[in-house]
């Protein structure tokens, strides 16, 4: 079970070995048994060290998110296992044939998971969209690519095909980030990516593998590449079909308080999704950590690696 909780004034603490949740005169108590992680969305909650501590014994992860979604922090048991031979392979495949191919997967599962997304809401439309044939060509000219940067050109021309393809549907003029000016539209997709990167560095963070480590995208001090890669396979099955299903709105550049709400709660839904993948009917989110675990025994030589695509 995860926890919420946004809102000025609310207060997290412990009652009788209970998380307890207040909000003036109301309060609300869970069984820290139940509780996987606690997610403070906004600014104004308070927690008591009490909260802490219990959230230690009961492996519940505590996540501070940024207003723009991201993760600003997180609070977890001071031990953690390594495993240095990982870490090790995982530099060796930056040069070696191992990282072109996960850096390959990364792009396929983007691509085909757009494909089998834009197919889905023209079918149900009753349209045939030349951006799909674009789509499938592209999948399948990633296996030509013998580079980086030649896989990030396919991605950047698949990427334009698709939203090409969205903006039948959506009132959407083109993909634009965080820096980009841009509409509410981009914000929500902004939002959630940033939320969707939060999760998809705990699946990370639960292995030996080093976030800022990738294969695909450029090495950041300030950007967990291998994480960025990772999520690639997850944008268009958690973020993009949570946002499509509101009507975000902003105020002075800014999404409102509704929106994020609305954004988070339906991304959540989809996350808790139970989707076959390699023959396991699971909620998303495990999926997510599944891949990971993944990379490291591909890593390994213990285990193959495909990118995760939903049909």
């Amino acid at each position: 079970m995860k926890v919420v909780v946004s809102g000025y004034g609310v207060f997290i603490g412990v009652k009788n070995r209970m998380i307890s949740i207040r909000t003036g005169e109301v309060e609300k108590q869970i069984s820290a048994g139940n509780v996987e992680q606690i997610v403070i969305a906004s600014s104004g909650v308070s927690v008591s060290s009490s909260l802490l501590r219990l959230a230690s014994e009961n492996n519940i992860d505590v996540i501070v998110l940024n207003s723009n979604g991201s993760m600003a922090g997180r609070f977890y048991p001071s031990i953690k296992r390594a495993n240095v031979k990982v870490r090790k392979e995982q530099y060796k495949a930056q040069t070696d044939e191992r990282g072109i191919f996960l850096a390959k997967c990364f792009v396929r599962g983007k691509i085909m998971n757009q494909y089998y997304l834009l197919k889905s809401l023209a079918k149900n439309r009753k349209q045939k969209l030349e951006e799909c044939y674009e789509l499938k060509r592209r999948a399948g000219n990633v296996e030509k690519c013998s580079s980086q940067e030649e896989l990030i050109q396919e991605e950047a021309k698949a990427a334009e095909a698709y939203w090409k393809g969205i903006s039948r549907f959506y009132d959407i003029d083109k993909r634009r980030k965080r820096y980009d000016n841009p509409d509410a539209f981009n914000m929500a997709l902004n939002y959630g990516y940033s939320i969707l990167m939060s999760h998809v560095m705990l699946a990370v963070d639960t292995t030996n593998l080093d976030p800022f480590a990738g294969f695909l995208h450029v090495e950041n001090p300030r950007r967990p590449a291998l994480v960025v890669d990772l999520m690639e396979e997850f944008r268009q099955p958690v973020v993009d079909r949570a946002v499509f299903k509101v009507s975000p709105e902003e105020k002075d550049g800014l999404l409102t308080k509704k929106s994020r709400r609305e954004i988070i709660a339906e991304i959540y839904k989809r996350l808790e999704a139970k989707v076959t993948f390699n023959g396991r009917k699971l909620p998303i989110e495990y999926h997510i950590y599944l891949q990971a675990r993944r990379i490291e025994r591909f890593l390994l030589g213990k285990d193959r690696y495909s990118p995760f695509i939903l049909r």
